[in-house]
């Protein structure tokens, strides 16, 4: 019972420092990139030499594979943590779908989140965020190919994630 006990410690503890490690990871790509979170500030050295919104890839599809990563270990240890309050069950394939589940239903919040930005940006502030004789586009989502990009990467992130976990 007290080695069971201990080992339980240690996958707390180990999942507490994978969560806190890769999401900071993630803040410091999304600083340094787009700036905090894309739709909250905009940095536009991403744009002109990272290529943020550059399509299927580019600088946001890193953000949203180290989405994914951080989010299975902050969802794995929330649900260690709080047992009372856990989705998880016997089955490790049940686990996989259900963490995979929830980060695809947060990735797609962000989606809908970023079209709103851009909708409240052209449509209420009547910012030029578009211009095609010059070739620029600063929307969040500038194109469908960029939003599947997100969300593939993201999936991508937890699918890589989930390989080195234990869930059950």
């Amino acid at each position: 019972m007290i080695e069971s006990q201990d080992v339980q410690k240690n996958t707390y503890s180990r999942n507490y420092v994978l969560a806190i490690i890769t999401t900071t990871i993630f803040l410091i790509l999304c600083i340094l990139g787009e700036g905090l979170g894309g739709s909250l500030g905009s940095n536009p050295m991403c744009y002109k030499y990272l290529g943020c919104t550059e399509g299927f890839f580019g600088y946001d599809a890193i953000e949203h594979l180290f989405f994914g990563i951080s989010a299975v270990w902050i969802i794995s240890w929330i649900f260690q943590k709080y047992p009372k309050y856990s989705l998880l069950h016997g089955k490790r394939w049940k686990n996989v779908l259900t963490i995979i589940a929830l980060i695809m239903l947060v990735s797609v919040a962000w989606e809908f989140f970023e079209c709103a930005m851009d909708s409240f940006k052209v449509d209420i502030l009547h910012q030029t965020l578009v211009d095609w004789k010059l070739h620029i586009n600063l929307l969040n989502q500038p194109t469908n190919i960029d939003t599947m990009g997100d969300l593939t990467f993201s999936l991508l992130g937890s699918i890589a994630s989930l390989l080195f976990i234990k869930i059950w």
